[in-house]
């Protein structure tokens, strides 16, 4: 997959410009929050629970389905006000388009995590590779046709598309017995604290491309996520990998400290070894890397993508006590430490970006 993922980003970004990257990745960060917004916990709800009941199951699909499609309505209608937002003419149709996803992964979360609370992960991953290799693999061929950001477009909706019908394929909705009340408050106590640490964490994630959108411009912010993406790919990759494995496997022994912090410094450590060299030979190497791999054109991005490459060990290792706390159900602990995090992201990027992009990735 990661080699998928980076064979994806250089020919996208070889054959579209910083403007179809920022227009797109503007959408993308609504359609993340409202995402992360709309699913209210749900699914990691299901991992979690130690006793979970058959009433649980059918109550989260029916409230997950509900919930994304009244996500996607409200986002389709809002799309101007984004646009305006973001001072981007040309994103209102873009995000009425990818409004679509909302009910789409509103009826695949329940069964994406029955597959993780059974550690199907081979299955998982298998499931991810062959319909982003399909979705992305459209993408570029519209590329090639001159589709410009709607082959972004494009790619995205086709690969949510398939995942999902995969994932229903192999897990099919339950719909028996009929979804109950107590069923959904107690997915709530913890889904709840876990959706408010998801929406401080996409905050934390995304503040820097809020500011950059709204002040520097499209231009800027296709520069500035590109630089982020060729940062952030293998360690998301990684960091996606850990979490899938580590927080069903910790939730199943939330009640033994001592099996759980040997997981948590193996894991950490391993990170380590693997992403503190590797983030600084990538700053090392960062013109080299860029030219070879998007072109001269994309010049502009080597400063900022030096500098979030120090920070690549940092952006991996902390998954893993994401992991803890959410095994563990510290879902309202972790929610406040992402918000302060949050917070000093958005700080950091709003005074950066008196400096270009360069200053929003050092802030």
């Amino acid at each position: 997959m990661a080699v998928l993922k980076i064979a994806v980003l250089v020919l996208l970004t070889r054959l579209l410009s910083p403007v179809d990257f920022g227009v797109v990745s503007a959408a993308l960060i609504v359609i993340t929050f409202a995402l992360t917004f709309s699913q209210l916990g749900l699914g990691p709800a299901l991992v979690q629970r130690p006793d979970l009941q058959p009433a649980h199951i059918s109550t989260a699909f029916l409230a997950s389905s509900v919930f994304g499609l009244l996500a996607g309505a409200v986002i389709w209608l809002g799309a101007t006000v984004i646009a305006d937002f973001f001072r981007m003419d040309n994103l209102a149709p873009v995000v009425r388009v990818l409004a679509a996803v909302f009910p789409v992964m509103g009826f695949s979360v329940v069964a994406e995590s029955l597959l993780q609370r059974e550690m199907r992960f081979r299955l998982l991953a298998n499931a991810d590779v062959v319909t982003y290799g399909i979705g992305y693999g459209l993408g570029i061929i519209l590329a090639l046709l001159g589709w410009g950001m709607w082959s972004l477009v494009a790619a995205h909706l086709t690969y949510s598309v398939l995942r999902s019908a995969v994932l229903l394929r192999a897990e099919p909705p339950r719909l028996h017995p009929s979804p109950t009340g107590p069923a959904f408050r107690d997915l709530m106590d913890y889904g709840i604290g876990q959706s408010a640490g998801r929406i401080a964490v996409f905050f934390a994630n995304q503040a820097d491309n809020l500011v950059v959108g709204r002040f520097l411009g499209a231009t800027a912010l296709g520069l500035y996520s590109r630089a982020y993406q060729l940062m952030a790919v293998p360690t998301a990759l990684l960091g996606d990998v850990l979490d899938r494995v580590l927080f069903p496997t910790m939730s199943r022994v939330q009640d033994d400290p001592r099996r759980l912090a040997s997981a948590y410094l193996q894991g950490t450590a391993f990170v380590a070894l693997l992403t503190l060299p590797a983030g600084v030979v990538a700053a090392l190497l960062a013109p080299e890397l860029v030219e070879v791999a998007f072109g001269s054109k994309w010049a502009e991005l080597v400063p900022p993508f030096q500098v979030l490459a120090v920070g690549m060990m940092f952006r991996t290792s902390y998954r893993m006590s994401d992991s803890l706390s959410r095994a563990t159900g510290k879902v309202y602990r972790r929610a406040w430490r992402q918000a302060l995090y949050a917070g000093l992201v958005f700080l950091g990027a709003w005074v950066g970006q008196f400096w270009s992009v360069t200053g929003v990735a050092v802030g």
